[in-house]
């Protein structure tokens, strides 16, 4: 559609509601925005609008699908905080230079059509753009040199998953209020794909659940075109997503052939982590077969013997896991225990006061047979000395993640592994455990999700090194 020639005061009128947001936007830029989510637990990327525009606003992250609107309504967002917010700093900071500008690139096409009106003063200035009312934009790069000393009101971080680390610490305290002539909440959106479990983006939802951050998420539902009735479903390559809410509910922007064309070019795995955004790619993950619809249980009435994996450490975290191993050979953790700077006298005494009575047999790292700098004797004879049945034989790291693998998915019959909700570090281990890019025959041992992995393995090698006892129920 475009813009309208239109008087200043329509143009810079204030927005009393979301109805009014709506159609603002499509007024202005063209864009029709669905008002309802069509997936459950989703959001519209109209509430994205609002959330950002409404003050106070408060820091938000967008987890959206590659080619679903975000970088666009970005844009949408910028332009409204110039035109209505007098005085409003906003910078725009892309993961690499060229995603900054693509953002920019749709702000400077609407800024122009703005300023073609003669109704509103500003100008732009390759990477700033600058209203008479004192609101300005401009476009970084992805370096920590263009963030530190910033002191505006918006940060929009538009594919957040190919930030640097360091850049996207160094952005968190950029952000400032203003209080006059309007007040404007400092705040930071974080707008991105979720590609890796293991990536920043994973690690900024993860914060953001911690800390009650608010998380708008959509997927290429929430932006399909409304299909026409007469088009049938039985033969569709979106039928399975779709199942027939494209012809009530849908009502977006990004066209039923293009979906369906992205959809023929790309993997299952792609397709669901990058367009239906229902899990991350598991790309370079160790286990790429642990699924917590399936092995996060919290199933009662576990009947077997009881066992402790180990992995020691003090400054890297001790691990402990209480591990059941059933007499169908399935095996259920049931609980953890992760600790730094402790000495194993007081990791004993803890794991006593667990309610899961006594774990004679101890899996653990075969290291621990070496003597203790601060002890002069090994974790191993202490824990022996304990009361323990210790087992600590050697194998390769292959080995042991092999064995674990097969727990998870069987060449034959169903799973054997299963982990309670309440071990929410293993859970996550297992999600991220990964092997580093390029190519690596060994997982990358990251210093956060390897010690619980290394505690499990441990306890697969040496579980199937030996027989089994009666145990109890738990």
């Amino acid at each position: 559609m475009g813009f309208k020639r239109v008087v200043a005061n329509s143009l810079c009128k204030p927005i009393a509601n979301i109805q009014e947001l709506a159609r603002w936007v499509r007024s202005f830029t063209g864009l029709t925005l669905p008002k309802r989510a069509v997936c459950p637990g989703h959001d519209s990327p109209l509430i994205y609008l609002a959330l950002a525009h409404f003050e106070p606003a408060k820091d938000l992250v967008v987890w959206a699908p590659r080619g679903g609107g975000k970088t666009r309504l970005g844009a949408v967002a910028t332009l409204l905080d110039l035109l209505l917010k007098p005085g409003c700093q906003v910078r725009i900071l892309g993961g690499s230079l060229e995603q900054s500008f693509k953002m920019w690139e749709h702000l400077q096409a609407d800024v122009h059509h703005i300023l073609s009106t003669k109704v509103i003063a500003g100008q732009v200035k390759g990477r700033r753009i600058e209203f008479k009312n004192g609101s300005a934009a401009a476009v970084l790069t992805q370096s920590q040199r263009a963030v530190r000393g910033l002191r505006v009101q918006k940060l929009r971080c538009d594919e957040v998953e190919l930030f640097d680390p360091q850049v996207w610490t160094a952005a968190q305290l950029t952000t400032r209020t203003q209080h006059s002539p309007l007040r404007i909440a400092g705040t930071i959106e974080a707008l991105s794909t979720l590609h890796t479990p293991f990536g920043l983006m994973q690690r900024v939802i993860e914060q953001a659940e911690t800390l009650g951050t608010t998380i708008v998420k959509w997927c290429l539902m929430e932006v399909l075109e409304r299909c026409p009735q007469d088009r049938q479903c039985a033969s569709c390559p979106l039928a399975e997503e779709c199942n027939g809410i494209a012809k009530t509910a849908c009502q977006g922007f990004v066209k039923i052939e293009d979906a369906i064309a992205m959809k023929k070019r790309v993997s299952r795995e792609t397709w669901d982590a990058e367009m239906l955004c229902r899990r991350p790619s598991t790309r370079n993950s160790v286990f790429p077969s642990f699924d917590p619809a399936i092995h996060v249980t919290d199933k009662p009435n576990c009947e077997g013997e009881l066992w402790l994996g180990i992995d020691f450490g003090f400054a890297a975290p001790f691990v402990c896991l209480w591990i059941v191993s059933a007499p169908d050979g399935s095996s259920y953790v049931i609980d953890e225990y992760v600790q730094e700077q402790r000495m194993i006298d007081e990791h004993v005494q803890h794991i006593r006061r667990r309610p899961w009575g006594a774990a004679k047999k101890i899996a653990c790292d075969p290291a621990g047979q070496s003597r203790s700098d601060q002890t002069a004797v090994s974790d191993v004879t202490l824990l022996r000395h304990s009361g323990f049945q210790v087992k600590c034989k050697h194998s390769a790291i292959v080995d042991g993640v092999e064995w674990v693998r097969r727990a998870l998915r069987p060449a034959f019959g169903q799973p054997k592994l299963f982990i309670h909700p309440r071990c929410t570090r293993l859970i996550k281990a297992m999600l991220c455990y990964h092997y580093a890019e390029g190519g690596s025959e060994l997982p990358l041992k990251d210093g956060e999700h390897d010690h619980l992995i290394d505690a499990l393995r441990y306890y697969f090698v040496n579980r199937e090194s030996g027989g089994q006892l009666k145990g109890r129920r738990y």
